[in-house]
């Protein structure tokens, strides 16, 4: 498995200083749009991107009403160093 969420995080709090005003403190940086996937071989840290859905549904007294709903879709490549995730299986 790649290491290039640890390495571009410690790449990002090397550089965003540069463009932060003097006398800033206690920066923090992380890579969001992850999840951790649980599978035979243990846990594993994969790229997740959120999907909105919007959409019109009829309601009881036949009314169109907006709904919304979330998910997320998982890669199966790193997008940094295209390296293929490990096949996790879901427990049962």
């Amino acid at each position: 498995m790649c290491n290039c969420r640890v390495e571009t995080e410690a790449r990002l709090m090397k550089a965003i200083p540069e463009q932060l005003p003097d006398g800033h403190r206690n920066l923090r940086v992380s890579l969001t749009g992850y999840a951790l996937m649980m599978g035979e071989g243990g846990a594993q840290s994969r790229q997740v991107m959120p999907i909105a859905i919007t959409y019109e549904a009829p309601n009881r007294a036949g009314a169109m009403k907006d709904k919304k709903q979330s998910m997320s879709m998982m890669a199966n490549y790193c997008m940094f160093c295209g390296e293929k995730y490990e096949k996790t299986t879901d427990p049962q």
